[in-house]
């Protein structure tokens, strides 16, 4: 047996998934996100909506589009009875979308955000599930 098509195949592979991960990466400016912990980059690994909580484990798709979702572990503290001894909550497969365009020192950055998730309550669909701010490294000075 040859090696030429195996060769082959695996090229032809690497060409069809190459578009799919270029389009996710790509954008022209390129787009930001910054978090509470003033991490400003494209498609970060991790989010801090707030003190309390915060996204982990983000995978993106769609980064630089209208919209840009990312999926990942999201970690709520309760603060109940206080924030140091609350329990916290951990809910995988939660989405962050981002959208909005909002300039900061000649960058472009994602200006609002939201969280889902699908074992959500009433009360945690009204607290995490409307668009919210997001920061611009602007908001720190």
């Amino acid at each position: 047996m040859s090696r030429r098509p195996l060769s082959c195949f695996v090229l032809a592979l690497s060409a069809a998934l190459t578009p799919a991960t270029a389009a996710v990466a790509s954008t022209d400016p390129p787009m930001f996100l910054d978090d509470l912990a003033q991490r400003p980059s494209a498609m970060p690994p991790a989010f801090e909506a707030t003190s309390t909580v915060a996204l982990e484990g983000l995978r993106w798709s769609h980064w630089g589009s209208a919209t840009a979702t990312g999926r990942g572990t999201l970690r709520i503290n309760t603060c109940e009875p206080t924030c140091a001894d609350g329990r916290v909550r951990v809910l995988p497969d939660s989405q962050l979308q981002v959208q909005g365009v909002r300039i900061d020192n000649g960058r472009h950055f994602y200006r609002q955000y939201r969280i889902l998730n699908a074992s959500f309550s009433p009360s945690d669909r009204a607290q995490y599930s409307r668009w919210a701010g997001a920061y611009t490294p602007g908001d720190f000075r």
